[in-house]
């Protein structure tokens, strides 16, 4: 079902000079924001939520104004339905974001993940602590056998050996680590991440948007969990369930959930 958006026409706002035009294209609606002929950004209703696409070379400055009087003339309707931000080819200044960002949560607006083109922006994004794509996903497909076998010269990476606090480790696919890995230290993998010991620290599997990968531990106790685009942070004193059985971490009706393994992934 496709989110439904609040507009559904054009209209002009008073002093700003700041425009809004609706379009309604394939049962789909976008409402175009623009100011003085310049297009700042589009809100699109898409399967993943409201979507907001920000031109590539509008003054950021304007796109964070709009944004502000956008969320004002909403009034509390995006609070409590997290948000898609797309930043296109743009080159996104750490100090742009936090502007951007102090907008956001002014109005209590939640963030699902944020879509950039530009490597530079979504590394940094990536450093801000988001969940970052770098395209929409496409339409989902059901999952087959096929589905799990690794493509070609692509293996899964073993280490024998665990990880201290500051280590870091990146992987392109799947990776299995014969040891503990501590607070403080960190796995990105492309594909699953198993750990034949103690999970202590910050994983993220499915780098940067593969939801179906898995995170399997004897100890699961992770400071911070992704999957894909989607993280997950205990809760104070959850990281230290003492559960003493293996677990998996997968994703579930768009939802990290942990559960007991049970010999099938």
């Amino acid at each position: 079902m496709l989110w439904t958006i609040y507009f559904s026409a054009t209209g002009h706002c008073g002093w700003s000079g700041i425009n809004y035009t609706s379009i309604q294209t394939n049962e789909r609606v976008e409402l175009v924001v623009s100011q003085g002929g310049t297009s700042l950004f589009s809100i699109k209703g898409l399967k993943e939520g409201p979507t907001l696409l920000f031109d590539d070379h509008a003054p950021f400055v304007d796109v964070v104004a709009a944004v502000e009087e956008e969320l004002a003339r909403a009034n509390g309707f995006f609070r409590g339905s997290p948000l898609v931000l797309h930043f296109g080819d743009r080159f996104l200044q750490k100090e742009e974001w936090w502007h951007l960002k102090e907008a956001l949560h002014r109005e209590e607006v939640l963030l699902r993940y944020v879509v950039s083109n530009n490597a530079a922006s979504r590394k940094m994004l990536y450093k801000e602590g988001l969940s970052v794509r770098e395209n929409l996903p496409s339409p989902r497909k059901e999952k087959t056998d096929q589905d799990t076998i690794p493509p070609e010269g692509q293996r899964a990476s073993y280490l024998r050996h665990g990880m201290r606090g500051g280590q870091k480790e990146v992987f392109d696919g799947d990776v299995i680590l014969a040891g503990d890995v501590n607070q403080g230290a960190e796995i990105i993998a492309g594909g699953d991440v198993v750990v034949i010991g103690t999970l202590r620290g910050v994983v993220h599997a499915g780098y940067p948007d593969n939801d179906r990968a898995v995170v399997l531990a004897l100890n699961l106790t992770p400071l911070q969990l992704r999957i894909g685009p989607l993280i997950a942070i205990p809760e104070e004193g959850q990281n230290h369930r003492g559960v003493h059985h293996p677990e998996v971490a997968r994703v579930l009706d768009d939802q990290i959930v942990i559960e007991p393994y049970n010999g099938k992934l």
